[in-house]
């Protein structure tokens, strides 16, 4: 008996209409950045509704230690107001996806949604993106890319910002020459481990000027909070494992408490998946991480326009594209203009570290 079987070109295809995208994590510095002088990003929007370009962001160094007593004469004595500031400068940022209604047509998704849903998200990594790539800037200025920087730029950096920066575990591993400085940097006593988080924290606070650790008010604490990638997480969690007593895991999103986060010696530390690994600079040929220490002001947003979609018809609107605009611009704060040269050049808000990173 001969069994009738179904013809493969005869035989239907059905097409799920439904798409999935590939995974990114939402900007995770969205908690920190507000438009006071207690956020780690500090949005500026004073073009949104101007002409022109440039924003300032200026910072009030503390008094030198010191009184007139009695019958001292005041006049004649007084300090300097140790006044600086930093500009950031916005650009247009775009983004776009043109579809064909011939194309639209024959696909099985619906491809309008399936844009819009990818520029939203397109927007959201840009900016991210952005923080990351700002907050290793290097040079003089604290503006030059790392990836292109020069190797006097990145020397000019590191000279200027000796409270600023440190690289493994000690001190000690410093040089004003940046290679020489990564070389110090070993697998074995350079991991991201509470160790290096409080010097980092101490670092901070006995600098100068000092950084500003974060307000919480309604706890009247304040904190620092650093970006770690995820190899050096690792080493973080498994340095912290067997001391819980001592480690706040969060467990829900608080303020400036994310899910997820550690808190340690007046530190959040929080994963940031994208910050990038410095590959083949460290001592053996390993790799090495980038971390940052945060507090006020690490970083100026200059911001005209946020995100905004737009819709543009063609070719007798058989063609459709769709476009993300913004116009704004990220810059990691330094004491750029002021009175003091040995205080010109240094990081705002941030602390620099670089540990161990390697792989699994």
């Amino acid at each position: 008996m001969a069994d009738t079987r179904a013809i493969a070109a005869l035989t239907p295809q059905v097409w799920d209409d439904q798409f999935s995208t590939e995974f990114f994590q939402a900007n995770p510095f969205a908690p920190y950045s507000g438009t006071t002088e207690n956020n780690i990003i500090r949005m500026k929007e004073d073009f949104k509704s101007k002409r022109g370009n440039g924003i300032t962001f200026e910072f009030i160094t503390n008094l030198s230690k010191g009184t007139i007593f009695d019958r001292q004469p005041l006049r004649g004595h007084e300090s300097q107001l140790g006044e600086y500031g930093d500009v950031s400068f916005w650009r247009m940022r775009k983004q776009g996806i043109a579809l064909n209604e011939f194309d639209e047509d024959l696909a099985a998704i619906d491809l309008r949604q399936a844009a819009k849903s990818n520029l939203r998200n397109w927007a959201d990594e840009d900016l991210k993106f952005e923080i990351i790539d700002r907050l290793l800037d290097v040079g003089i200025n604290c503006d030059q890319p790392f990836a292109t920087a020069s190797v006097a730029d990145k020397n000019a950096w590191v000279t200027v910002n000796p409270d600023r920066v440190l690289f493994g575990s000690q001190r000690s591993n410093y040089s004003t020459t940046l290679a020489t400085a990564f070389g110090n940097v070993d697998s074995t006593n350079d991991k991201l481990g509470r160790n290096v988080v409080s010097l980092m924290k101490r670092m901070a606070l006995t600098g100068r000027p000092r950084i500003t650790p974060i307000r919480v008010e309604s706890m009247n604490r304040r904190y620092f909070v650093m970006f770690a990638p995820p190899f050096a997480f690792r080493d973080f969690k498994a340095d912290t494992d067997n001391v819980q007593a001592q480690v706040r895991i969060i467990e829900k999103n608080e303020e400036i408490f994310l899910g997820g986060d550690r808190e340690y010696d007046g530190v959040i530390v929080h994963e940031v998946d994208d910050i990038p690994v410095i590959s083949g600079v460290g001592n053996a040929g390993i790799d090495v991480a980038p971390v940052y220490l945060c507090g006020a002001e690490a970083l100026g947003w200059a911001l005209k326009q946020r995100y905004k979609s737009r819709v543009q018809k063609d070719d007798y609107q058989t063609e459709e594209g769709f476009g993300m605009i913004g116009k704004w611009g990220v810059k990691k704060l330094c004491y750029k203009y002021g009175p003091d040269a040995t205080v010109v050049g240094k990081q705002r808000g941030v602390l620099t570290g670089f540990v161990s990173s390697v792989s699994d």
